[in-house]
């Protein structure tokens, strides 16, 4: 028996390093989904008793007309002590016109105009610098023109941590639900996004978070020095910042659907693809721990399935790796749900998640891969 092992395994060592590559990393997934993932769904609703005072700020660059609907849904916000700081970042339309107005009609909004000759940075670093100087309040709570708050509890329920005893909070933004296969795939990679992100801060392990729904302490922002360690980048001023500041006990996380802002997805697949690019420009400065965490989840996908294709050309172990990546997708369809759930999306992309995860993977893959591409070509 012994011997008969030792030949089958001589004569079918490719499979038997593939199967066993593929449970490694069968392993690793479903690590991620419970460990992480899963953290998710289960996240509890923070409640403290205080009402502090609360600094909103919007920076905002040529957004006349996402100002004119968005302010009076923010200005309508159940919450009874707060100011919005709306930071006019070198406009060139009519903002300037509709500011003056929206202040005429609301006296708890304070402007700040930022002038083009001085804006000597690309993106909104400067201009958020303006803005965070400017609130009169320590609680700060950062929302992007282009957003809407989900229910008119968003503040109080996204300050809830910052005006407990956390200095950083991190809230969740879905975008808009339209046909197409386009805005599935934007709604189910912002879903996955958030389930890393949310879901290890939530395991003690935070690495990022989005500046269209952020909340945090204007004394943190300060102790660090802003964004002077990334102020050459153009983007950075919420995942760089978070991945510098956050630790396991200053932050929490908070994902109640009526604490969320919703945004305007991108419509065509071009303005998705900058988008997208754009983002990937800070991973690589993100902590080296923090990037082979990230690395991991998208590396062993493209490992189990490759490795259970080459199963059946090697005519080993094809029964149990099937029956294995079955019970790997149960488990993923599972907690996704339970997790979009919790997050109050639509079902819509978790049961198609075994046909829209393949290609997002593939996607990112390709616009990771140009960005570095594009970086290496411009330093030769």
């Amino acid at each position: 028996m012994y011997q008969q092992m030792i030949d089958f395994l001589a004569q079918h060592k490719e499979g038997v390093f593939a199967v066993g590559l593929f449970f490694i990393a069968w392993c690793v997934q479903l690590f991620y989904l419970i460990a992480y993932f899963f953290k998710v769904a289960k996240t509890k609703t923070i409640s403290p008793a205080n009402e502090s005072p609360v600094s909103v700020i919007i920076c905002a660059r040529n957004e006349e007309k996402n100002l004119l609907e968005h302010v009076p849904l923010i200005m309508e916000q159940n919450y009874p002590s707060f100011e919005l700081i709306i930071v006019n970042d070198s406009s060139w339309d009519d903002t300037e016109t509709v500011l003056k107005a929206l202040q005429l009609q609301y006296n708890r909004i304070h402007v700040v105009h930022l002038d083009e000759e001085k804006q000597n940075l690309q993106g909104k670093k400067f201009a958020l610098t303006l803005g965070i100087k400017a609130a009169k309040h320590e609680h700060l709570l950062l929302i992007d023109a282009d957003c809407v708050p989900s229910s008119k509890e968003w503040i109080r329920e996204m300050t809830a941590g910052i005006r407990g005893q956390k200095d950083l909070v991190l809230g969740f933004s879905p975008y808009e639900k339209y046909k197409g296969w386009l805005n599935k795939i934007i709604r189910f990679d912002t879903l996955m996004i958030g389930m890393h992100y949310l879901g290890m801060a939530a395991a003690g392990k935070p690495y990022m978070g989005i500046g269209r729904n952020m909340a945090y302490n204007k004394e943190l922002f300060f102790r660090v020095g802003g964004f002077k360690s990334h102020y050459s980048l153009s983007s950075g001023d919420d995942d760089l910042f978070v991945n510098q500041v956050a630790t396991d006990k200053n932050q929490t996380v908070v994902v109640d659907p009526s604490a969320q802002t919703i945004s305007e997805p991108k419509h065509t697949w071009k303005d998705w693809f900058i988008q997208k690019r754009r983002h990937f420009t800070t991973a690589p400065l993100y902590k080296t721990t923090d990037k082979r965490r990230l690395m991991a989840w998208p590396l062993s996908f493209l490992i189990l399935w490759a490795c259970f294709v080459a199963s059946f050309f090697l005519h080993t172990g094809v029964l149990l790796l099937s029956g294995a990546l079955f019970l790997r997708y149960i488990v993923q369809l599972t907690i996704l749900h339970k997790v979009s759930k919790r997050l109050g999306q639509s079902g819509d992309i978790v049961w198609l998640a075994p046909f829209l995860e393949p290609h997002l993977h593939v996607l990112n893959a390709m616009l990771y891969t140009t960005n570095l591409v594009r970086k290496q070509q411009k330093w030769n």
